[in-house]
């Protein structure tokens, strides 16, 4: 081949092509693309050497580098750097580098390819790479990736943690083999019936609920997305799946449910009792009839206004007991003593409406009507059995009544509600109520 056939074959390259003496380093030939990348003319560069336009590595170490070709060690030297322009601009380059020995006359032959978008594409992968695992390792989202043998190949942080297992203990079988293999029952659970490990062979994403086995051995419920990784061809070559606990949002459903079936009992309760009061509440007079309506119906409400404060955990007896006899006898004239009990929510109620009854009685005809006569409420605790007694002195004369109306139906609900007993006596001082019941 002619050295100027040569020469056209070298000054057309695509990549940049120098060559240059073995002696005197100085540039022979550098072609139409190195010339145009680095901005001198061939002129120019004739008054060159290879460190010149290479500022990283000086004469010496340019030496040093290239001995091995000198000595016949190697037959080609690979090697990255940095050229720059005659603008004083810096760009990567990939160098491969021969020497060839014609005779006398000995050059080397430098193809150097401009690498400085494969640099920055190759930085830019790598920052997205170091955000990647940031946020993988970070997020509070498991994340497993399998390979076409449903085997792990990586697991982030939070997915160990949920597991229980490190990402080095998945290795060497399927995953489901490691964290989804059993049942909640015991019983086995082959991999062919998972719907995880379906994205795979199906080809198909899939989302569902599903329960791990942890590595102590406790099950616990994850929502999960199996999707499969394709290639460039479109080829399945994997499954990654994102998972995450819901065992807080299964206990909190279950105890939606709960509260739910709680408040349509107690609903049916509160509307059972009003319905009582309407059927058992007896007057001379329709305006009678709604005023004691209405202070009962009262009562009731306050009862569940009680309990709703406590989140329906029960209630203290004093605060009961001075909620309904401070709605209808001055607090003056009212004694209220005893040691702290707690009302459990079912007896909360009972005990409400009876002292609704006996404060309504003590305001109408008893202690409270005068302005001069006292009510006393007082209990005891023994071995958990609560004695409870209403005591009114200083009013007017009291008798047994004629008739037994709303008080005896109260009287048999107090005793069958509280699973207790219930007395009354009608003193010369005054009315006297006993009840007594067990926490």
């Amino acid at each position: 081949m002619t050295s100027e056939r040569l020469g056209r074959i070298v000054e057309g390259a695509a990549s940049e092509v120098y060559i240059f003496g073995a002696e005197d380093f100085r540039f022979r030939l550098v072609n139409k693309g190195a010339r145009d990348n680095l901005g001198y003319s061939i002129e120019e560069l004739a008054g060159l050497t290879p460190w010149d336009i290479k500022p990283v590595i000086g004469r010496d170490a340019f030496l040093a580098l290239i001995e091995p070709l000198q000595a016949g060690k190697v037959e080609r030297l690979d090697f990255d750097t940095v050229h720059r322009r005659k603008d004083g601009t810096d760009y990567n380059v990939a160098v491969k580098l021969q020497l060839f020995v014609d005779g006398d006359d000995a050059v080397y032959y430098a193809a150097i390819q401009d690498t400085t978008d494969y640099r920055r594409i190759e930085s830019e992968l790598r920052d997205t790479a170091r955000r990647l695992d940031g946020i993988l390792s970070n997020t509070t989202m498991s994340v497993f990736l399998m390979d076409e043998r449903q085997h792990c190949v990586f697991m982030n942080r939070a997915a160990e943690k949920l597991t229980g297992y490190a990402f080095h203990e998945t290795t060497g079988r399927p995953l489901h083999d490691v964290i989804h293999h059993t049942r909640p029952d015991g019983s086995p659970f082959p991999l062919s019936e998972c719907a995880i490990d379906r994205a795979f062979p199906e080809k198909a994403g899939t989302q569902g609920e599903e329960v791990f086995v942890h590595k102590d051995g406790s099950f616990y419920p994850v929502a999960f997305t199996a999707s499969p990784i394709r290639d460039d061809e479109a080829n399945v070559i994997g499954t990654v799946i994102e998972a995450r606990d819901i065992s807080e949002e299964k206990r909190r459903e279950e105890a939606r449910k709960l509260l739910m079936h709680e408040v349509d009992h107690r609903a049916r309760n509160v509307l059972s009792i009003v319905q009582s009061l309407t059927r058992l509440t007896r007057a001379d007079d329709l305006e009678t009839y709604k005023h004691a309506l209405v202070g009962r119906i009262s009562a009731l409400a306050r009862a569940q206004a009680s309990l709703a404060s406590r989140k329906w955990e029960g209630g203290r007896l004093e605060d009961v007991v001075r909620e309904e006899i401070e709605a209808l006898c001055p607090k003056d004239s009212v004694e209220v003593k005893g040691p702290e009990v707690e009302l459990s929510p079912e007896q909360v109620q009972p005990i409400s409406m009876l002292l609704h009854e006996l404060a309504t009685n003590a305001n109408k005809y008893g202690a409270c009507s005068s302005g001069v006569g006292r009510v006393s409420v007082t209990w005891t605790l023994d071995a958990r059995q609560v004695t409870l007694v209403w005591r009114e002195s200083g009013g007017p004369p009291v008798t047994a009544p004629t008739r037994e109306g709303f008080g005896s139906s109260l009287k048999a609900s107090v005793v069958r509600q509280l699973n207790g007993t219930f007395s009354r006596k009608w003193e010369p001082t005054g009315l006297v109520v006993e009840v007594a019941f067990p926490l």
